[in-house]
């Protein structure tokens, strides 16, 4: 049975005997001095990538808001009945988005499960989803020249792998050309 200590000897042995360019890049000395030296790096460029997530997600949300301005007029209800209008056609629309996070923030995510509580990174991605997958619904009812879409639902994915956290949001709905009732 090997101990840690006897490990640690191995590995630091290990570093002594590595090729010059592991030294040029790691450092060189014990695994400690390794560690200690590049964990700085490690720190910086997690954060580095915390960062460029950051701006991602806030340019998204920027995106959407610029998008969603044109279709105000386009009203969504959940009802299975149409308001203030008598129905000539009705079309399907779909509204589909994959969205995911960084690597980072999916190891936030898996600690957190560890913990236990609500995951905020994971309850903003689906929110965001969420209002992707909208836009998307009404950009696609105004293509067709639709006003009003019914009975409009959401469908969740999770897509999930070794370091991936994803979600597909599907909306969908019924678009409604009619004429406008009178009184």
């Amino acid at each position: 049975m090997t101990t840690t200590a006897e490990v640690i000897q191995e590995i630091n042995r290990t570093l002594t005997r590595a090729p010059a360019w592991f030294h040029d890049v790691f450092g060189s000395g014990t695994i400690w001095d390794v560690v200690i030296n590049n964990s700085l790096q490690v720190f910086g460029l997690g954060l580095a990538g915390w960062i460029v997530a950051f701006w991602f997600e806030q340019r998204h949300i920027k995106s959407m808001n610029r998008r969603e301005i044109p279709l105000e007029n386009i009203t969504i209800n959940n009802l299975k009945k149409t308001l203030n209008c008598e129905p000539q056609a009705a079309t399907l629309l779909i509204g589909s988005v994959v969205v995911a996070h960084d690597y980072f923030r999916t190891l936030v995510i898996f600690f957190r499960k560890l913990v236990g509580g609500n995951i905020r990174h994971y309850e903003r991605l689906v929110d965001r989803g969420r209002r992707e997958a909208l836009i998307r619904l009404k950009e696609e009812a105004d293509l067709c020249g639709i006003e009003q879409v019914v009975n409009v639902r959401f469908t969740t994915t999770a897509i999930s792998g070794r370091f991936l956290h994803a979600v597909e949001m599907v909306a969908y709905g019924t678009g409604i050309q009619g004429e406008d009732r009178q009184g």
